[in-house]
Formats: C-alpha cells, sequence, structure tokens
C-alpha cells in the first residue's frame, strides 16, 4: 500500500507572494500623486481638485493645466493604460446623466491626448449617477458627485 503513495509535493510556489506589475518607484510616484492602490490599480479621485459645474462638461483653463502635467507625469512613469470615469448628481434624468458623465470623461480624455496620452490608451466611461460618492440631498454633495476618475491600470 505504501507503494502507492506519492509525497506531497513541496508547497514553495504557492507561498511565493505573486509580484506586483508596479515597480517600487512607480508605486511611490503614483502615491505622491495622490493616487490610492487598490489591487493592481490605482485610483485618483479627481472630485477634490477637478469639479464640473451643474449640467457642464466644460474644463476651465487652470483645471487643463493641471490635466496636461498630470498627464507628462504619467506618461514619464510609464504607466501603460488609463480607465476615465465620469460621474453626475442625481438631479435630473439618468439617461442625460449618463451622456453628461460621459462628455466629462471625454474632456479629461482630450486634456490628456494633448500631454501626449494615447486614445488607444485611455478607455473611456461614463456611469452618470450611479456611483454616488456623497449625500445628493445637499448641494455641497452633488458637487462632489459631479467628478471624474482616473484609474492607472498595469494592462
Amino acid at each position: 500500500m505504501s507503494a502507492c503513495q506519492t509525497p506531497a509535493a513541496p508547497a514553495t510556489a504557492a507561498a511565493s507572494p505573486k509580484k506586483s506589475t508596479w515597480s517600487e518607484h512607480q508605486a511611490q510616484a503614483l502615491k505622491s500623486l495622490g493616487f490610492v492602490q487598490n489591487g493592481e490599480e490605482w485610483t485618483l479621485n479627481l472630485a477634490t481638485s477637478l469639479l464640473f459645474s451643474f449640467d457642464s462638461d466644460r474644463l476651465q483653463q487652470a483645471q487643463l493645466k493641471q490635466l496636461s502635467e498630470l498627464g507628462q507625469q504619467l506618461r514619464e512613469l510609464e504607466v501603460p493604460s488609463l480607465r476615465i470615469e465620469g460621474h453626475s448628481d442625481a438631479l435630473g434624468e439618468a439617461a442625460y446623466n449618463k451622456q453628461l458623465s460621459q462628455r466629462r470623461a471625454n474632456a479629461v480624455a482630450q486634456a490628456l491626448q494633448s500631454a501626449g496620452w494615447p486614445a488607444s490608451a485611455l478607455k473611456i466611461l461614463g456611469f452618470g449617477r450611479e456611483k454616488p460618492i456623497a449625500d445628493n440631498a445637499s448641494e455641497a454633495g452633488r458637487a462632489q458627485n459631479r467628478r471624474v476618475v482616473l484609474i492607472a491600470m498595469a494592462d
């Protein structure tokens, strides 16, 4: 009977942790830019610096400059791709808000393209009012929900 049994394989391969696709330099630089790690992705909520006016997808000149600089920094870090997620508040029709959030994400994508990002490296999504980060009952909360989020992806 003992001849039929085979010894268990060593568990060394299973015990080693998965290596991140981001270098230590990239991780530190993304943190310094305000990104927060979420698994293999890094998320930057632009709600504090890139708030949209009610029913608007227009970026101010200062915001365009800020996005251009951020885009250049991310290119220098060799971030392979970005997902750009647009959001809206809960006022108005859901279908209209979804289109508005898509236009907001497109506005950010255009600013990043002017900083050298190829369109093929940008994935643009509009979520409308589906993912609020603040209470839509107050103007301050609605303003926070009118935002764009950048997600650095490793591909």
